[in-house]
């Protein structure tokens, strides 16, 4: 009866767990961490996306060489340029090597968290969009923890 309750209960923890796979944007040496059922819908020299359950992540560059003080109002204006509603303040954030900004807000009645970020050693700026269901709290912290499992590879 033991050894039964234990193989239960240890089947029942394990399937609990959802498995991360971490990918890397060749082009620019970004690493990114994102649940087990994301794949790869682009891969190009200017953008990196990806599907998964409920959820889409799409990265692109800045082609335009801005400074760190001009990210905040860039951050905006791009989340504007793609029809952003609602978008809330601008939050600095720094993420591992890279430094940047992010807003919150809704594009067809889907939440989005959207961010500048810049790695100041190479002077290159991406912009990083998330979208999620709007009334799904876990995506919200999965969108949180992909966005801060970005790190630039040397």
């Amino acid at each position: 009866m033991k050894t039964k309750l234990l193989i239960v209960l240890f089947a029942l923890t394990f399937s609990s767990f959802t498995f991360d796979n971490v990918y890397v944007w060749e082009k620019y040496r970004l690493q990114i961490t994102v649940p087990d059922d994301f794949e790869v819908a682009k891969n190009t020299d200017e953008e990196f996306e990806m599907e998964g359950d409920g959820m889409s992540l799409a990265i692109s560059i800045f082609a335009e060489k801005i400074t760190l003080a001009d990210l905040e109002e860039a951050t905006i204006e791009g989340a504007e340029a793609i029809k952003m509603t609602e978008i809330d303040q601008a939050h600095a954030t720094k993420i591992n090597q890279l430094d940047g900004f992010y807003v919150e807000g809704y594009l067809d009645d889907h939440r989005v968290m959207f961010a500048g970020l810049m790695d100041q050693r190479t002077k290159t700026t991406l912009f990083v969009a998330i979208t999620f269901a709007d009334d799904d709290a876990n995506a919200e912290k999965e969108a949180f923890k992909i966005i801060n499992s970005l790190k630039r590879l040397k």
